[in-house]
């Protein structure tokens, strides 16, 4: 259901094409919600169904034509009174804990292996959210007043990351010691 309110949220900033839409995900919701091309472009086509949103088509030379999607009113209207609801708070999921979980079926060589592909996926996501970072506070500052909220949450998935490193960090200092 959150995909849903992704999509009106980013359209509701500045209309765009499904190939928009989707750049858009990745480069602000991306680090604490995932969906596939597909999934974007099926909840595309429901929210337009449903009369959530508008779409025009714009021509292109070569290309077939772009559909541009906006929020229609009755769009805006359901995204704010989804905003006014409260959100149940969802437990991690993460599959690499699972297998640290069973990690007594691994020696200190494989368990070291993995800990330190793990930790350098996170510190790619920690550098890809500083960059981010850095591109929202050189925008414009009436924007990053209207955003300000919004921002915050990519501020907290730095905080995640880097607690996460800290945490792999630690770890490996521990699984040195155990060898």
């Amino acid at each position: 259901m959150s995909l849903r309110y992704a999509v009106l949220t980013l359209l509701d900033i500045e209309p765009g094409s499904g190939y928009d839409l989707k750049r858009r995900f990745e480069r602000s919701v991306s680090h604490f919600w995932g969906a596939s091309h597909q999934q974007m472009y099926r909840e595309l086509h429901r929210l337009h169904a449903e009369g959530l949103l508008d779409c025009a088509e714009q021509a292109q030379e070569g290309r077939p034509d772009k559909k541009v999607y906006s929020l229609t009113e009755h769009g805006r209207a359901e995204l704010r009174q989804w905003v006014l609801q409260p959100a149940q708070p969802q437990k991690m999921r993460d599959p690499f804990l699972i297998q640290l979980f069973a990690g007594h079926h691994l020696d200190n060589a494989q368990a070291r292996q993995a800990l330190e592909r793990q930790l350098e996926h996170h510190r790619a996501l920690l550098r890809d959210y500083r960059e981010q970072n850095e591109r929202v506070r050189g925008s414009d500052p009436a924007l990053q007043q209207r955003y300000w909220l919004a921002h915050q949450t990519l501020l907290l998935g730095m905080d995640l990351e880097q607690t996460w490193i800290d945490w792999a960090e630690k770890l490996l200092r521990e699984l040195d010691r155990r060898q």
